[in-house]
């Protein structure tokens, strides 16, 4: 089986670390720094080194997100590009965990809320919000039983 991950680019990972974890609550945070002796290779001083991240990765209701810093110093959009959070509606605990979730999100005062995340025409809850970073993320509970396969 093979899983996706959406792997993000900051200028500064070790930063938005900080904000995913105050912002989205985000769990299981680890980051792998530049190690010293590979100052040269991406570009950094030995002072810049113990900021820049060559990996990381962080959960956002149990979903892994992964990110490191902008080597390349590509200007960063993430404009057409979502993540999307989706679980079963008919799993209670999923459900509060989603509600929770999208209090803490909605309350921080860090995102642009969209769409509130309430019961849609379709059958199921959506939310969407906007982070500092431009990153769109989509919260949806739909029950899995009434998926057609």
């Amino acid at each position: 089986m093979t899983t996706v991950h959406p792997y993000l680019t900051f200028n500064n990972t070790k930063e938005a670390l900080a904000y995913y974890e105050r912002a989205l609550g985000a769990k299981n945070i680890t980051r792998m720094p530049v190690a010293v002796e590979q100052a040269g290779q991406f570009g950094l001083t030995q002072d810049e080194v113990k900021d820049a991240t060559m990996h990381s990765q962080f959960e956002v209701l149990g979903t892994t997100i992964m990110a490191a810093d902008n080597f390349h110093h590509e200007d960063l959009s993430y404009t057409g590009f979502s993540i999307l959070l989706d679980l079963n509606s008919e799993d209670e605990d999923a459900l509060k965990n989603a509600k929770s979730f999208w209090k803490h999100v909605s309350d921080s005062g860090e995102v642009t809320v969209n769409l509130p995340f309430e019961e849609q025409f379709w059958g199921g809850a959506m939310g969407d919000f906007i982070d500092k970073y431009g990153v769109r993320w989509l919260l949806h509970a739909q029950p899995y039983s009434k998926i057609s396969k």
